[in-house]
């Protein structure tokens, strides 16, 4: 009869072992593919910004590729509808709203407004993955992980930050006022990569081929702005494939220290969308 009862309890404890071992294991598969699914459809919509730029200034683009990037968003959408569990629901279906809104109306924004109204989309994209990923740390007790990573991450936002007010200033460079704003913006935009190449040097010193960081330097020394709007809209672009080099290089460390590293992101391209 002891024997019986040790064995049982020895099935028991087992199977409890192995429940808990598959639970486990289904939410690290849930949070790996809700956390790739948010960062391709930051990367989509981050495409999406730069197409429609192109537009609404008369620039050259790819009619077809902006048609495929609505379609690529909309279906990330509607997969994180299908897929979104109690914790993530609401956000995503508020989410899904925003980025319907701006993928309907973007043609009738001015040149500022479409740049906010998709800066503003994209942040609550990156805020809604740093709330996944930071209560995947907390459950899986990586406190140490979590705090690094929010170390990190802040100096992402911080940078990004930095990124809209350069952005912004570009359009009154024509005054003195605005070449005086538009250069402080740009020197502190320059400390701000500076400290993130300190984060990833290699992810910044591969992908800076322009030498992005020292362009915006240099007008700490040069007191005129002589280069047209297009140009300096088109270096916040390659500032900005350096900024979310770095976020995804964070995360995929991140994703790879407590389960496995992210999937690659962009499908075969030299370089993702800016």
């Amino acid at each position: 009869m002891f024997i019986a009862i040790s064995l049982l309890l020895v099935v028991g404890i087992i199977s409890s072992l192995f429940y808990f071992n598959i639970m486990r294991e289904k939410s690290h598969q849930y949070r790996y593919r809700l956390i790739n699914q948010l960062r391709k459809l930051i990367y989509f919509t981050r495409q999406h910004r730069a197409l429609t730029h192109a537009h609404l200034t008369a620039s050259a683009y790819s009619v077809q590729i902006l048609k495929q990037t609505n379609l690529s968003i909309v279906e990330i959408l509607q997969n994180l509808r299908v897929s979104a569990g109690a914790d993530t629901g609401p956000e995503i279906r508020v989410l899904y709203e925003k980025t319907q809104t701006i993928l309907l109306n973007w043609a009738e924004f001015n040149v500022a407004k479409n740049q906010l109204e998709h800066g503003k989309l994209i942040r609550q994209m990156m805020f809604l993955t740093d709330e996944v990923m930071i209560e995947w740390l907390v459950d899986t007790h990586h406190d140490d992980i979590a705090e690094e990573y929010h170390r990190r991450w802040q100096k992402i936002l911080d940078t990004l930050e930095s990124l809209t007010r350069f952005r912004i200033s570009i359009q009154d460079i024509d005054t003195t006022i605005g070449q005086q704003r538009f250069r402080h913006h740009a020197v502190m935009l320059s400390r701000r990569m500076n400290q993130l190449s300190l984060i990833c040097p290699l992810t910044m010193t591969d992908n800076d081929q322009s030498g992005v960081i020292q362009i915006l330097k240099r007008w700490e020394l040069e007191e005129s702005v002589v280069e047209q709007p297009e140009r300096l809209y088109q270096l916040s672009l390659e500032a900005s494939y350096l900024i979310f080099n770095v976020y995804d290089q964070i995360l995929s460390e991140t994703c790879e220290e407590i389960y496995l590293p992210l999937e690659a992101l962009f499908f075969g391209e030299k370089k993702p969308a800016l």
